[in-house]
Parts: structure tokens; C-alpha cells; sequence
């Protein structure tokens, strides 16, 4: 028997959710939550990932470890949300999440519409109508000097719109296309935009050319 039951109740008791809470953060019903804790039933596999992803903890740890309150309390509470007091500001977006094992499928299958509906979602308050995306930072050492991410800190991005390409100066953003994923600041020379990563390199920024260009929105760093 596995422990989601019991870490599903111990979660909401330490970030201080309802039953309804916590199943409105998941598209769950008050009903699923309470046949979990009581081990008359066990989420979808779909369901447990995006409750281990959303909470940060270790989807081995979520299903097998009785977790401690103090483990608890050290995981990632930055994406925890108050649902009943954010809705009343805020609407909730689930963002297609990457982990670091798939960031290579992600690369190569950004495209492709059914890849990205197939994964995981971060659920957290976005009022933004364009695409987003959720990264997990791999190696800090690929983003430009300044930013003071780890390895496991989660980036979101909003789509480049061409309606929007005048905020996108100095602010730091994305390129993906079929062979790699780049990060650099978004920077104007001579009329020209161009995404750089420091003084030497730069990728060229064509919002007309198959590449997806990304603008960071918000961060999830890991305590500790």
C-alpha cells in the first residue's frame, strides 16, 4: 500500500487547505480527497504527478515515504496557494510543466500540441490570456550572469506575441526551436532584437521563423 493517502492529508494540514481546497488546485472533487485519505481509493497516475510536481516533493518520496511534517515544512511552499482567497483576485491556469527528464522531449516535440497536453501542469494564479510554460532549471550556468537560480528552480514563460514585442527589452526570455532550448536577455541594437546570453553570444530573434520565443513571467525558487 502506498502512503498518498496519509502525505495528501498531512499536505493540507501543514499548508492549512480543506478537503475542497486542495481538490479544486487538481480538477478533484471534495469526494476524491476524502476516499484517498481514508485509502478506500488512490488518484491516477496523472493526478499523483501533479500533486508530487505542484508541491515540489520527490514523486518517490510522495508515494512511498511517510513524510514528517518537518520534511513538509522544507519542500517548496511557494507554490502552495490559498484557493479560497485567490479567487477572489486571481483565476488559476494549469501550465504544461517540464521537468529535467524531459527536457530533451520537449525540444524536440514543442510543436506538437498532443506532447504538451500530455504533460504535467503547474497549477498557479495567471490571469494571462497567451500560452505558458513551466521549466525546471537544469544548469543555472546557461542563463545569463545576474539571476541567482539553482538547479530545480522553476521558470514560467509567457508566449512572445508580435503585439507585444515592445516589452520585451532587458527582460530575460526564451528560444526553443527543433534542436535546442537557449536563454538570454532580450536586447536592441541598431533596430535589430536579438536574445543574449552575455557579450560574445547571441541568438538571433525572428518572430515570423519557426523558433517559439518565451518571456519569463514568474519564478519558483526552492527554499533552503
Amino acid at each position: 500500500m502506498t502512503q498518498i493517502g496519509k502525505n495528501i492529508k498531512k499536505i493540507r494540514n501543514v499548508k492549512g487547505l480543506s478537503q475542497q481546497a486542495f481538490a479544486d488546485l487538481f480538477d478533484l472533487t471534495r469526494g476524491n480527497i476524502s476516499s484517498y485519505e481514508e485509502s478506500r481509493a488512490e488518484p491516477k497516475i496523472e493526478a499523483i504527478m501533479k500533486i508530487a510536481n505542484f508541491f515540489s516533493i520527490p514523486l518517490a518520496d510522495f508515494v512511498e515515504k511517510d513524510l514528517s511534517v518537518n520534511e513538509l515544512l522544507h519542500y517548496n511552499t511557494h507554490l502552495v496557494i490559498e484557493t479560497e482567497k485567490l479567487k477572489i483576485n486571481r483565476q488559476l491556469a494549469n501550465i504544461p510543466y517540464v521537468s529535467i527528464p524531459y527536457i530533451e522531449d520537449y525540444i524536440q516535440h514543442h510543436a506538437n500540441s498532443h506532447f504538451i497536453q500530455k504533460l504535467p501542469v503547474l497549477t498557479v494564479p495567471c490571469n494571462s490570456k497567451l500560452r505558458s510554460i513551466a521549466i525546471e532549471t537544469e544548469d543555472p550556468n546557461n542563463l545569463p550572469a545576474g539571476f541567482e537560480f539553482r538547479s530545480g528552480d522553476i521558470l514560467i514563460f509567457e508566449q512572445v506575441a508580435k503585439e507585444n514585442i515592445h516589452r520585451i527589452t532587458n527582460k530575460l526570455g526564451m528560444m526553443i526551436d527543433s534542436e535546442s532550448l537557449r536563454f538570454g536577455i532580450y536586447q536592441t541594437e541598431n533596430n535589430q532584437t536579438g536574445l543574449y546570453l552575455n557579450d560574445w553570444v547571441k541568438y538571433p530573434f525572428d518572430i515570423r521563423s519557426d523558433a517559439k520565443y518565451w518571456l519569463l513571467q514568474a519564478s519558483y525558487k526552492q527554499e533552503g
